[in-house]
């Protein structure tokens, strides 16, 4: 499975890694290595059971929301926040800050997708899940978790896409091999972005008018379709198609929004953002067998950040290149403030944007509230109140970089 995965997504990105400007230098190798399990758990539970897995919890743990550590201890219960070691960017690069909304945009989205409130908290119960949480983070994920493999057609067609002597004719006959791309490409160029005097039918016509560009990302997109919208348990149904959404307008915005960063790169990151949160959302079907719980605001916080640390752990056995998973290790957050790369800032910038846009769809916050717009710059805003429009395959404009 890694090895199948790896060779798609080393097609994916080009074999050798894309050239990018300097301001987007690789990170140094130390960056992407992976960490020792509780340097990179972005959340810890010690065990209340003899039987369970041993777990140390740093001697500066803070007490669990809404309990007294002297009046009420509890020795064998700690909730505690492990932060991933900071990331650093490439040195010299410029100080990037990140957007912090007026709104709390991600708690607002984690009630949404959970389709309710937390509405206070229920320590044990979010101990069982952050502990089963933890172990996965300490496992090996291949193992641990299904990951759809991608379809045979795709690595072929990746491939194909780097020769600069195959006509649309040879490409048509390897799209043709998989139903869902077809689909896709065919919906792609009768869209409105394309907007063709009569409807596209041809496949060697549309994928002439797509061009290298539009198909890769029309292949990326299905090849991650499946990744993100698992269909499980209650949590993931209720979520998923949520989730799904919410990648595909990051990965938008991040392609749209990518300046000096190569614009395919950017849109890949921001698809794979979200794979450690639906799987977070799988083991939150497999640990809970209610409903719904009471979740606290630590509880939001620490699964955010574990499923954060899921996504940069999967791309590292993905072997994506470094500066991607540079980006998604630092969405984990951390103690400290981070040193932004320019891919991890723009990804931070475009996962806010996406969530902000979905909720004014669904009528959860106030499209005219300015609020919204704060702090976002001309390019931004623009991003988020045409998020809907902006076409998921529109490089017009976009300076590509040259295919290795």
């Amino acid at each position: 499975m890694s090895n199948t995965l790896s060779k798609f997504f080393n097609r994916l990105f080009g074999g050798d890694q894309v050239p990018v400007s300097t301001s987007q230098a690789n990170p140094p190798a130390t960056a992407a290595t992976p960490e020792p399990a509780m340097s990179a758990a972005a959340a810890l539970v010690r065990a209340t059971t003899p039987a369970a897995t041993p777990i140390a919890t740093p001697a500066s743990a803070p007490a669990v929301p809404g309990t007294d550590a002297d009046s009420n201890p509890q020795p064998a219960t700690v909730l505690a926040s492990v932060t991933p070691a900071p990331a650093t960017a490439a040195p010299h690069a410029e100080k990037l800050i990140a957007w912090k909304p007026a709104l709390p945009i991600d708690s607002l989205y984690f009630d949404w997708i959970m389709g309710y409130p937390g509405e206070g908290g229920n320590f044990e119960t979010e101990q069982v899940i952050l502990q089963a949480l933890y172990k996965l983070l300490a496992s090996d994920l291949n193992d641990a978790v299904i990951v759809p493999r991608v379809p045979s057609v795709v690595p072929q067609l990746l491939n194909s896409l780097r020769s600069k002597t195959i006509s649309a004719g040879e490409l048509s006959r390897q799209i043709v091999k998989d139903v869902v791309l077809v689909g896709e490409v065919i919906n792609t160029v009768n869209s409105a972005l394309y907007n063709p005097a009569d409807r596209i039918n041809s496949l060697e016509k549309a994928v002439m008018i797509l061009g290298e560009e539009g198909l890769r990302l029309v292949i990326a997109k299905v090849a991650f379709r499946p990744i993100i919208n698992l269909n499980a348990g209650q949590f993931t149904r209720r979520a998923a198609p949520h989730i799904w959404n919410q990648s595909e307008k990051c990965a938008v915005a991040c392609h749209t929004l990518a300046r000096n960063i190569d614009p395919f790169h950017a849109f890949l990151t921001g698809l794979m953002k979200n794979v450690g949160l639906i799987i977070a959302f799988r083991l939150l079907d497999q640990t809970c067998e209610q409903g719904k719980f009471k979740y606290s605001a630590s509880f939001q916080a620490i699964f955010s950040s574990v499923a954060a640390t899921l996504s940069y752990r999967i791309a590292q056995r993905w072997e994506f290149p470094d500066h991607v998973v540079l980006a998604l290790q630092q969405q984990a957050g951390g103690s400290k403030p981070i040193d932004w790369s320019p891919l991890g800032h723009l990804l931070h910038t475009a996962d806010l944007i996406s969530k902000m846009r979905l909720l004014v769809n669904h009528a959860q916050l106030n499209s005219n509230d300015k609020k919204l717009r704060i702090g976002l710059n001309p390019d931004q805003a623009n991003c988020f109140d045409l998020l809907n429009e902006i076409q998921l395959y529109d490089t017009t404009g976009v300076q590509q970089q040259p295919t290795q």
